[in-house]
């Protein structure tokens, strides 16, 4: 089995042909977690910044990554890794089933290991970052600076100055979150903490703290007046939350981006499928409310382009949970529950100009791609 993974991985690392001077290239390679798809579009923000010093980029993927990254031109074909996974329980992320599967996940690690090796030796390169995707052990990858793009130090210290969170996201937070913040404190040389506003504590070594990193699509893009379209650009994991309209409001065209119709095929008039979409920043610049799950790449693209936002986290979700809760604190949203997306949408017309109120007293958020490109420059020049 082992024999054959490697085989495909050298097949596809020389599928794609070379330029003549990509020898003398640095060269970064990136393992990305595809279970969603923020990953990979923040990984890829860095990778276009990179490109611009002529730094190349390579990837090793899973799931919804290879999809992603399959479609960038300007990205070497992707590597294909095991995928990791939280547990579930009847269709939600489970804390305990999360503990429970650490044998299986123990598992695609070692697969992975083998694959990541492999992938090193070939391409040698200058540099490693990782985005949700855990190393075993450092083998290969001690040799080279390795980065990681996590902010789990935002989420541990967040966590615990908002007193009113719930205590269904408890077992996921110190389970999963908190062991995230552990890793990266042990483990990269340098872990890229991308965030939203700067929380009450300063970050501990080794995290280097960027501003959000979004798609370079993503701008600033403030509507005024009444509001016409509302877009729903919920998770493409398997977790994300199910949308099924029975109304969109009067006078608004609601797009529902990354789900199929209703198998009744009974979509309400005012409202559109549009299934998966790769370039949602152009859906989103025109839309006046954005419904997004708590994902923190999701959050963030909506918030640099100034987008009031209506949060739904998944359940039992702590990362999400204070991804939601900072879009409240910081007064351009609010967060609702999945089964209340149509009262959310109401609510958050009623209050749109507060919105966008609080969006006007803002300072434009800092290019954290560029940031964090040029921290990766550093180590490597």
């Amino acid at each position: 089995m082992a024999g054959r993974v490697l085989a495909a991985v050298r097949t596809v690392l020389h599928c794609r042909a070379l330029p003549a001077d990509s020898r003398r290239m640095k060269r970064v390679l990136f393992l990305v977690n595809g279970l969603g798809l923020g990953n990979s579009t923040r990984c890829h923000a860095i990778m276009q910044k990179l490109a611009e010093a002529e730094v190349r980029s390579s990837v090793a993927t899973s799931g919804n990554g290879l999809w992603y990254f399959r479609q960038q031109k300007d990205i070497d074909e992707p590597v294909e890794l095991g995928a990791l996974h939280y547990g579930t329980s009847d269709g939600h992320i489970s804390g305990m089933r999360t503990i429970l599967s650490v044998p299986e996940y123990l598992g695609t690690l070692r697969a992975n290991a083998r694959v990541i090796d492999e992938v090193m030796e070939t391409l040698k390169p200058d540099a490693v970052v990782t985005d949700s995707t855990y190393l075993r052990r450092r083998g290969r990858v001690r040799d080279v600076p390795l980065f990681a793009v996590n902010n789990a130090d935002v989420v541990h210290t967040l966590y615990q100055a908002y007193s009113d969170r719930p205590s269904s996201i408890r077992l996921q937070f110190h389970a999963v979150e908190e062991m995230d913040f552990l890793y990266h404190r042990l483990v990269p040389d340098v872990a890229l903490s991308p965030c939203l506003a700067e929380p009450p504590k300063a970050s501990p070594a080794p995290y280097y703290r960027v501003g959000p990193i979004v798609r370079p699509a993503c701008r600033p893009a403030a509507t005024n007046g009444r509001a016409h379209r509302i877009l729903v650009m919920l998770s493409g994991s398997r977790f994300g939350s199910p949308v099924y309209l029975q109304r969109a409001p009067a006078g608004c065209t609601v797009d529902i981006v990354g789900r199929s119709a209703p198998p009744t095929n009974n979509v309400p008039i005012g409202c559109r499928y549009l299934g998966r979409v790769l370039n949602t920043p152009e859906l989103a610049a025109d839309a006046d409310v954005l419904v997004v799950n708590g994902g923190f790449s999701a959050v963030s693209e909506a918030f640099v382009m100034r987008k009031p936002l209506i949060v739904i986290p998944l359940p039992n979700h702590a990362e999400q949970w204070v991804n939601a809760r900072t879009i409240c604190a910081i007064g351009v949203g609010m967060m609702a529950r999945e089964e209340e997306i149509e009262d959310a949408i109401d609510t958050a017309l009623a209050n749109l100009e507060s919105y966008r109120a609080a969006y006007a007293r803002l300072p434009l958020a800092p290019d954290g791609a560029a940031q964090a490109a040029e921290r990766i420059l550093q180590a490597i020049n």
